[in-house]
C-alpha cells in the first residue's frame, strides 16, 4: 500500500471524522478468542495484562483444555478472578471438539473483527482494539499485527536475524507494508499471536480447513498465505505484545522454547503466586518471542 501525499492527508481527514464517534461505535469492537492448554499460570498473566492494557474488546472467549484434575483446578482459579470471559472447556475428545468450539467462539458474536491469542502472550503496552479495526477499514489492510513493530529484527522461532520490510508511515505511529515483502515474522501473515482481522476475510477458510488444536489451526491457516501476499499489514512503531516461550505442551510441532516443565509452573500457581507482569511494560524485545527470567508475586 503506497500513499501519495494527497492520499495521506485525505486518509487523516477521514480518520479524524470517524474518530469523533469512534468511542461509542459498537461496529469496531474486536472479539478475543484465546487458546490454552495446561497453562493456567500463563493464561492468568495474559488475562491480567489484557485487562490492564486493552480496551475496545468485544466478547472474550477462552477455549481451554486440562490434561488432569490438577490443571483443571488451576483453571478454576483463573475463572474465579477473570469471570467476565466466556470459558469453553474441551471434553474427552479434544481433537473433535476444538474446531466446533473455535467456530462458535469466533463467528457467533455479531462483532465484525477478531483477534486470536495463545496463552503464553503478555500484553506489554496500551492498545485500543477499536483503533486497529478502524484503521483496517480505512486502509483495507489484511491484518493489524500487535506482535510486530520496528523493534523486531530477530526471529526467535527460526533463530535468525530478519530485516524490516519497507515500512510506510501512514498515521500517527502506524506503519504499513506489503506482506510479500516481509521475511520471518514479517512474512507470516496468518498467526494466532494477536493479529486483528476481519471475520469476513477468514470465515470460509476456518469452516473448510481441517484442524484440531491451535498449532494445526495456524498451520492450515498459514497455507492460505498466497491468497493475501498482495495485501498489506499494519503495525505500531513498537510491538504491543510479547510471547514468552516458556514451554511446549504439545508434541506434534517441535517449536523452540525454554523447556520449563509445565508441572513446575502449575505448582507455583497453586501456591498462590502469579507472574509479575510489571517489568514487561514497554519492554524492548527484539523478537516476537523472547526468553525471559520470570519473577513471581502473590496473586
Amino acid at each position: 500500500m503506497v500513499f501519495s501525499r494527497f492520499n495521506f492527508f485525505v486518509f487523516v481527514f477521514l480518520f479524524n471524522i470517524a474518530a469523533t464517534t469512534f468511542s461509542t461505535d459498537q461496529d469496531y469492537l474486536v472479539d478475543m478468542v484465546i487458546f490454552s492448554f495446561d497453562r493456567p499460570l500463563q493464561l492468568y498473566a495474559l488475562l491480567e495484562s489484557a485487562a490492564k492494557y486493552i480496551t475496545g474488546n468485544g466478547e472474550v472467549h477462552i477455549i481451554y483444555r486440562a490434561s488432569n484434575e490438577q490443571y483443571g483446578n488451576g483453571y478454576q482459579m483463573v475463572q474465579r478472578d477473570f469471570s467476565g470471559a466466556i470459558y469453553h472447556k474441551q471434553g474427552n475428545n479434544p481433537r473433535q471438539d476444538f474446531k466446533p468450539l473455535t467456530l462458535d467462539a469466533t463467528f457467533k458474536s455479531p462483532h465484525a473483527f477478531v483477534v486470536f491469542a495463545v496463552d503464553d502472550i503478555i500484553v506489554k503496552d496500551y492498545i485500543d482494539l477499536r483503533d486497529c479495526a478502524l484503521l483496517l477499514q480505512k486502509t483495507d489492510a489484511y491484518g493489524f499485527y500487535l506482535r510486530l513493530g520496528r523493534n523486531l529484527n530477530y526471529c526467535y522461532s527460526l533463530n535468525r536475524s530478519q530485516p524490516l520490510p519497507p515500512l510506510q508511515a501512514i498515521f500517527d505511529d502506524v506503519y504499513s507494508w506489503q506482506i510479500s515483502t516481509g521475511s520471518g515474522d514479517w512474512g507470516y501473515p496468518n498467526s494466532v499471536d494477536m493479529t486483528v482481522v476481519r471475520k469476513s476475510d477468514i470465515k470460509s477458510w476456518f469452516y473448510n480447513m481441517q484442524y484440531h488444536h491451535p498449532n494445526t489451526l495456524e498451520a492450515a491457516w498459514s497455507r492460505k498465505t498466497h491468497a493475501v501476499q498482495h495485501r498489506c499489514g499494519l503495525c505500531y512503531g513498537q510491538s504491543k505484545i510479547v510471547n514468552l516461550p516458556l514451554n511446549r505442551v504439545q508434541h506434534e510441532y517441535q517449536n523452540r522454547c525454554m523447556d520449563v516443565p509445565p508441572h513446575e509452573l502449575l505448582a507455583t500457581f497453586m501456591q498462590g503466586l502469579k507472574i509479575d507482569i510489571n517489568p514487561l511494560f514497554k519492554i524492548q524485545n527484539k523478537s516476537a518471542h523472547m526468553e525471559y527470567g520470570l519473577t513471581f508475586i502473590e496473586r
